[in-house]
């Protein structure tokens, strides 16, 4: 404890504070075994020996408030009794009334020691609650006060977003028994793990200061208490509702976050979500300097009372209350009745609450009762309230869906993360799960069933309506007042320098010969008896004719204002400048001329081929250093392969991990070429699980592509193949051998075996990436129950949605495509008798050549819309292919116009986001038995009226109007198609809830 040295001049300011409002926090450090008395004029101090000589230097500092420390023994001594009873002497002289925090009850050895002493002159002294006025002056705090609070709410929304919510999702994952005080206490433990350790010490300036304000609190299926000192029980976590409260000290100053997770929510309870998110938005907008405690309250209840009155009986009794040393102040609460006001510098815990909810539609009795609660520490400025750390909140980051309708297997629960750190386009908006039938039977006897498919579709619709606005708005924002271009560079007459002196021209030209100049690019002409250099840029192409006795040898010139196209369109700066065409040459030796001719054609191919590869490598960085661990083996991933190969044939090598970036050695005749990869140029990092796969693979996407041998690589992979031959440790001999079933059996659950054990691999070591990044690089997943098949370059692949990205990894060419890059997409060849479609995704920067993915699956379309639509993307449908190259170039040559003009909305015509209305009316049409019963009575006593309304209104309907059929027939008819008709087959991957997709 001698090491520890307090801030002297905080103390002081402290102290000062504390003349006249008695605080009793002073030292921003805990010191037990102490007495403290404050005087009108001076602080008494009576502690051990250690803790005085820490508190020696307050004595010693400039402005110093009047200090006594007077020391005592740890044990029970005589000199122990006379610093009390000089304490008890200095009480008597200040006066009778004495203050203390009736809350407080002290317990230690001293603490005993000084009540006996103190019971003996109790009764000349008359005692005062002071606790509400401590309360007070504890709740606005100093700045540096305001950054540990800040500190504490950073660790606990790490805690939540990057250890709870990945432990709970694997808990479900692999259907792990667990309570919810066993995950309460794996939470507990996580600030004892080194990487959570490395995480906070990016965040938290003092990782070491770092505790629990309260014991975690985890509580689902159906038993909820939303106390702040609520503990978790031991019943079994439950995949339903499940609500977790983490209450962080940074310094002794305590900050909480609390968060609600959904399991398979049902429309309603997503419903109710969005609501109290919305509701605790708002009341950090009401947290205002002077503003009373009790009118915040009252106005999230008349809130409630207005917009859903339904819920008026389950809100929470209060909305928050003021944090700080004590995690809660009992006195300044957000409750009805609390006329205290709010002050800056105040650090409010946020919090709203829904408790006693019930879900009409569960099966499960656990999951019938449920409660929300979100709860945020909130710092109170002079200008408003701003949340001290943010954490995953939206219902995208906080629901989890299984894939049990289809399947008897558990599929993995997808969370939904917010747009990544590296996002270049923030999104919003709830996701919905898909209504993809893959039959023509419906699922259900009754057609009423299928409403709540209809009104997830029309949520959808709602939403594309408003991203395509959105994205209006936003193309309007970015492009005004900018001018377009074509979408390509203006070209210009590039010159060239041959020769630097005449000298230097090869002397056979001057016997007035064409000379083929290879070393200098250049083709020596004679004109007018004179050498004339032309670089072999400068010409076009070159043609050979034979004539009669002659051949001629015709030379097409670059020049300006040919307007064949875009490729000759290049101008010249200098507008008086005269420029040759074309050149024509005469010659009777045919083999002279030939020679000629095959020299100039390999020279043009030769330049041709050299402005290739430059072009090629024109957008390569050069990239910094890798810096080797020093003093250590770095971490390791032995015998993995690498595609593209560097060189040869393959051979294994290792995968290290450095202090800046990563390094494979690939192996190779010449001995080995290192390959590095450095963190800052890692833009996704993805892991591909070898399950229903021939490989495990890490694949680096890079922001910048390197050079690999002589090809620019953005995309490297690093794999180790899962198959049967890659573990065949017999030589072959096995597979000559007849197994019975036992043999099969045990064969296939070695199998499983490897391939887990690969699995876990991999993901480790792509975890330890993560770790050694500083979490610079994040790990992304596919995932396979919501993938679709689709040709996005020569071959039809597996396209698997990620969080951030769509990906084909198996495979060379690789397929990725961010979706914070993309503006649109748009789906064509969308209409009825087809089996394909195609899509097209445009990207925000239009410079960009939009990508096309052709060949999907009709079947599959309402699941890609739905995942489009999770991930906030907008998308437009159409019957026919576009022309793009066309349309990217009117775009490009004036896009604030192309915006003025409407934007995107000529293609959503066909589209969801314009199809809501007739379909809306005609879902909105239903009648009842009574009223069809008496509308059919009607018809029939007015029978000639209806008749002539309908021989001019619908008179080419009069046919069907008179032989129509009941209900009944009808669904027979209907019926009978239905089981006439063949199955389709199941789709080629499972169909399965869309994952909840960014974005970070």
């Amino acid at each position: 404890m001698s090491d520890k040295k307090l801030d002297a001049p905080a103390f002081h300011r402290r102290a000062k504070r504390l003349m006249d409002a008695w605080k009793l926090w002073l030292f921003g450090y805990e010191f037990s075994d102490t007495i403290l008395l404050f005087t009108k004029d001076k602080i008494h101090i009576t502690t051990q020996r250690k803790k005085a000589k820490i508190l020696q230097p307050l004595q010693d500092a400039e402005n110093a408030v009047p200090l006594e420390i007077t020391v005592i023994s740890k044990d029970p001594a005589p000199e122990n009794q006379q610093a009390y009873e000089k304490a008890l002497a200095t009480l008597k002289a200040s006066g009778p009334a004495v203050g203390t925090i009736a809350s407080e009850e002290p317990s230690s050895k001293i603490v005993a020691e000084w009540n006996t002493v103190y019971s003996g002159s109790q009764s000349e002294f008359t005692s005062r609650d002071i606790g509400s006025l401590v309360s007070d002056t504890l709740a606005v705090k100093e700045e540096s006060e305001i950054k540990h609070t800040k500190a504490a709410a950073t660790a606990g929304a790490l805690l939540m977003q990057d250890y709870f919510v990945d432990e709970m999702a694997k808990i479900f994952d692999e259907e792990e028994k667990v309570t919810n005080r066993v995950l309460a206490e794996r939470v507990e433990g996580a600030l004892a793990s080194k990487a959570v350790e490395k995480r906070l010490k990016a965040k938290v300036p003092d990782v070491d200061m770092i505790e629990w304000g309260s014991l975690p609190s985890v509580q689902s299926g159906g038993k909820y208490a939303l106390a702040l000192d609520a503990q978790s029980n031991t019943d079994a976590l439950h995949a339903g509702t499940v609500v977790c409260s983490l209450n962080m000290r940074y310094f002794m100053y305590s900050a909480s976050v609390s968060r609600t997770f959904m399991i398979d929510p049902t429309p309603e309870q997503e419903k109710n979500y969005a609501f109290l998110m919305e509701l605790q938005r708002l009341l950090v907008t009401w947290l205002q300097p002077g503003e009373a405690m009790g009118d915040v309250y009252e106005r999230a209840t008349a809130h409630v009372r207005e917009h859903r009155p339904d819920l008026i009986d389950n809100f929470g009794a209060d909305c928050g209350f003021v944090t700080g040393f004590e995690l809660s102040d009992s006195v300044n609460v957000l409750a009805a009745g609390n006329k205290r006001k709010l002050e800056a510098g105040m650090a409010v815990v946020a919090r709203v609450q829904l408790e006693g909810l019930t879900n009409a539609k569960a099966t499960d009795a656990r999951a019938r009762t449920y409660a929300y609660q979100l709860a945020d520490t909130v710092v109170v400025g002079a200008e408003g309230a701003a949340v001290a750390a943010s954490c995953i909140k939206k219902p995208n980051d906080v629901s989890f869906f299984f894939n049990d309708d289809d399947e008897p297997a558990k599929a993995e629960p997808t969370r939904a993360k917010a747009a990544s750190a590296g996002s270049a386009k923030a999104r919003g908006g709830a996701a919905r799960a898909p209504t993809t039938r893959t039959s023509a039977i419906l699922p259900s006897k009754f057609r009423s069933d299928e409403r709540e498919d209809e009104s997830s579709v029309r949520q959808r619709r709602e939403h594309q309506k408003e991203l395509l606005s959105r994205l209006q708005a936003d193309g309007q924002r970015r492009f005004a007042g900018e001018a377009g271009t074509d979408g390509e560079e203006a070209r210009t007459v590039r010159r060239f320098e041959s020769y630097k002196r005449e000298t230097a021209i090869p002397r056979e030209a001057r016997s007035g010969r064409i000379i083929v100049d290879e070393r200098a690019d250049t083709v020596v002409l004679p004109i007018y008896g004179m050498a004339v250099p032309f670089h072999i840029s400068t010409i076009k192409s070159a043609s050979k004719s034979d004539e009669g006795e002659y051949v001629y040898l015709r030379l097409n010139l670059v020049s300006p204002g040919q307007g064949v196209g875009k490729k000759d369109a290049a101008q010249d700066d200098n507008g008086g400048a005269s420029f040759v065409r074309s050149l024509t040459f005469r010659s009777t030796d045919v083999a002279r001329m030939a020679e000629i001719h095959h020299g100039i054609t390999g020279l043009k191919r030769d330049q041709a081929k050299r402005e290739a590869e430059k072009a090629q490598l024109a957008d390569i960085v050069e990239q910094d250093r890798l810096v080797q661990v020093a003093g250590q083996r770095p971490q390791r991933l032995g015998d993995v392969f690498m595609r593209p190969l560097a060189e040869g044939k393959r051979f294994p090598a290792a995968l290290e991990i450095h202090s800046n970036g990563l390094r494979y050695m690939a192996a190779g005749r010449s001995g080995g070429t290192p390959v590095d990869i450095l963190f800052n140029n890692i833009r996704h990092l993805f892991f591909q699980p070898c399950d229903k796969e021939l490989l495990v693979l890490i694949h680096v996407n890079l922001r910048n592509p390197i050079i690999l041998g002589k090809k620019k690589i953005q995309d490297i992979q690093f794999y180790r193949e899962a198959s049967d031959a890659a573990f065949d440790e017999t030589g072959n001999r096995r597979r000559r051998i007849r197994y019975g079933d036992e043999d099969e059996i045990e064969a296939e659950q070695e199998e499983l075996r490897r391939r887990r054990q690969l699995n876990k691999e991999f993901e480790d070591f792509a975890t330890r990436i993560v770790d050694a990044s500083n979490h610079d690089v994040e790990l992304d997943k596919p995932f396979r129950n919501i993938a679709f098949t689709g040709v996005p370059a020569r071959a039809n692949v597996l396209l698997q949605p990620t969080v951030e990205c769509l990906v084909h990894l198996s495979d060379a060419p690789f397929f990725v495509l961010t979706v914070a890059d993309v503006e649109l997409v748009h789906l064509e060849r969308v209409q009825f008798g087809l089996k394909n479609f195609d899509m097209v995704f445009v990207f925000r920067d239009f410079k960009r050549t939009p990508v096309h993915v052709n060949t999907v699956p009709m079947k599959q379309l309402d699941d890609i819309k739905e995942w489009l639509d999770s991930v906030n993307l907008a998308f437009t449908e159409g019957p026919v292919n576009l022309n793009w190259s066309q349309i990217m170039k009117t775009v490009n040559k004036d896009p604030a116009g192309f915006y003025e003009d409407g934007g995107w909305a000529f293609l959503a015509l066909d589209s969801d986001a314009e199809d809501d209305g007739s379909e809306e009316e005609e879902s909105e049409f239903s009648m009842s038995e009574d009223e069809l019963a008496e509308s059919e009575s009607e018809g029939s006593d007015d029978g000639s009226v209806a008749g002539t309304e309908s021989d001019e209104s619908e008179g080419d309907y009069d046919d069907e109007s008179e032989s129509g059929e009941d209900w009944d027939e009808l669904e027979a008819k209907a019926k009978a198609y239905d089981d006439k008709r063949p199955r389709t087959g199941d789709p080629p991957v499972e169909s399965a809830p869309a994952k909840r997709a960014r974005k970070r």
